[in-house]
């Protein structure tokens, strides 16, 4: 009699794993979206005391990425009144193995000596934020304090 009492059970048990095998599986393919790709910044001045900015996408998922998925970034950059000075775009990126990087989007100006915010942004993926200064020293413009701050995507216009 306790044989049969398992062999009823046993089918609904099969099913409470299969359920929770499913949701597992389901929450990890929607993690992967927003962890897939990652983003690095940078900040220099060249010769003629231009800034450029720099941002680099990198595939640290497990996968090849390909331009189906659509990066959909854009890049901001402002002064400290939180003014928008400038807006740029990025240029396409057909495809990234696993591991690799490729710059996904770059901007160029003239910026006088204070502190300011670039902040590239991806409702998928993510982004990264840049808030740095120049400074003037000995009558040359450089760069000065420099600090960076990875973005989480944004899940609410994400759904996947």
């Amino acid at each position: 009699m306790p044989l049969r009492r398992y062999f009823r059970i046993f089918p609904t048990l099969l099913g409470v794993i299969f359920c929770t095998l499913l949701l597992l599986a389901g929450c990890s393919l929607g993690e992967d979206a927003g962890q897939r790709l990652t983003f690095r910044s940078s900040v220099r001045l060249d010769t003629d005391e231009n800034t450029h900015i720099s941002i680099v996408v990198r595939n640290v998922g497990d996968r090849l990425y390909t331009d189906e998925e659509e990066i959909d970034g854009r890049g901001e950059v402002f002064n400290s009144a939180q003014q928008l000075l400038a807006r740029f775009a990025q240029q396409p990126v057909e495809r990234l193995s696993v591991d690799e990087e490729a710059t996904l989007a770059t901007w160029q100006g003239t910026l006088a000596p204070g502190t300011y915010l670039m902040r590239w942004t991806t409702p998928r993926y993510g982004g990264v934020e840049l808030e740095f200064t120049l400074l003037k020293r000995f009558g040359k413009l450089e760069v000065g304090e420099v600090r960076t701050q990875r973005l989480a995507p944004d899940l609410a216009s994400n759904p996947s």
